[in-house]
């Protein structure tokens, strides 16, 4: 296994700034989708509803990511580390898209993509607004494949962990108890044995060490 260098307890931490980073891009998200709702009206409806709920399901994986760190459960970071690969392809994905559009001159494609195609918008605007899609998501893309990389090395150091205490726990298993009373012992269960001038008699005469 590659050795690791970041301590366990920084990497919780940066796990913890992802978390609290990722829940404020949520509210700006959702925060833009209900600006676009009431400024596009029922057209935007659908894009809308889609944003909500992929929305909810980031909310559901950042809980599951909290609850990883809290309970150093590797297996709970899954869902998370899934969602931040998907959304990443997702925003390269657009502002690829965008950005064909864009090299074409189909800016009304763009206004599609968006569904904003009943609302008026002028070519030029169209323009500044696939360039801003472009440069934002690819930004969020570049900072969730940082987040990636800390989340990944927390799941790595998770299950380094987690294999120790399984190794710990086979090694020191104790089957059954070892016979233990006036006429057995042993110095490895914990008897004590004071070698020196401290001797016993056995009622006969001798004397033991």
């Amino acid at each position: 296994m590659t050795k690791s260098y970041i301590p366990c307890s920084n990497l919780k931490t940066a796990g913890l700034v992802v978390a609290v980073v990722e829940l404020f891009l949520c509210a700006l998200a959702v925060y833009g989708l209900f600006r676009n709702f009431h400024l596009f009206g029922s057209n935007y409806f659908i894009w809308f509803l889609l944003g909500i709920v992929s929305v909810f399901i980031i909310l559901i994986a950042i809980a599951l990511f909290v609850y990883a760190i809290k309970s150093e459960n590797a297996r709970w970071l899954i869902p998370h580390l899934s969602a931040q690969i998907f959304l990443v392809i997702f925003l390269i994905l657009v502002a690829f898209i965008v950005a064909i559009l864009m090299l074409f001159g189909a800016y009304r494609g763009i206004r599609n993509l968006l569904g904003v195609s009943n609302y008026y918008m002028s070519d030029d605007s169209t323009f500044l607004l696939g360039i801003m899609i472009i440069v934002i998501y690819l930004l969020v893309a570049l900072l969730e494949l940082f987040f990636l990389y800390i989340v990944y090395r927390l799941y790595k150091h998770l299950c380094h962990y987690e294999s120790i205490d399984n190794e710990n726990r086979v090694n020191w298993q104790v089957v059954n108890d070892f016979p233990k009373d006036n006429k057995h012992g042993s110095a490895a269960m914990g008897d004590q044995y004071p070698y020196g001038d401290d001797r016993r008699n056995d009622g006969n005469g001798q004397r033991y060490l």
